[in-house]
């Protein structure tokens, strides 16, 4: 008899499944028992902190719109005014919904990070004894804002295939508060 999952050869006769199969099949019952919510992350809106963001854009509108007054081309600029701010909504509107549907709930044995947009919806469930690291990523204008990425990596038999494994959260308000309570949750770093 083979196993009805990986399909190696089964040492009993009367049996379905092999016993590495079986072990990863109770670990799995084990995370979905797993319910308790210790910590939530979600990933931040703001619209300063979006607006600092896409700064050089704003400016290169700005100084468009002003070449056409200067040329006392006053139609062109006010459709241009019109493109720009229609751009800046669309850009606000997709940042906004990224930021609401974007969140890591850490559990007792687990995190699980859920990302869901137009175009992709993610859900990662990993076991704390698989992850190797966290570590945080700040922009300077992060840095300003009091915002920052907190970055995930897996344990991986791939050399630099753990981010891959892994996720990140962006845009997390009060990053370095918040990491002394997720490596207390994970026991990264002890």
């Amino acid at each position: 008899m083979k196993c009805k999952i990986c399909g190696s050869k089964l040492a009993n006769e009367n049996a379905d499944i092999c016993l590495n199969c079986y072990k990863k099949y109770q670990e799995e019952e084990d995370l979905k028992k797993d319910v308790n919510e210790k910590l939530v992350v979600k990933r931040r809106y703001k619209i300063s902190y979006i607006l600092l963001k896409w700064l050089e854009l704003i400016l290169i509108f700005i100084l468009t719109i002003l070449a056409f007054i200067a040329y006392s081309k006053f139609l062109e600029a006010f459709l241009c005014f019109l493109i720009c701010a229609g751009i800046m909504i669309v850009i606000l509107a997709f940042s906004k919904r990224i930021a609401k549907n974007t969140r890591a709930v850490f559990y007792d044995k687990k995190v699980v990070y859920t990302s869901k947009n137009l175009f992709y919806n993610t859900q990662k469930v990993l076991k704390y004894t698989d992850l190797k690291d966290i570590s945080i990523y700040q922009s300077h204008r992060q840095r300003k804002s009091g915002f920052g990425d907190i970055i995930f990596y897996t344990k991986s038999t791939v050399p630099g295939a753990s981010f891959f494994k892994g996720f990140q959260i962006k845009d997390v308000e009060n990053v370095k508060q918040v990491i002394p309570d997720i490596v207390s949750i994970t026991g990264l770093g002890e």
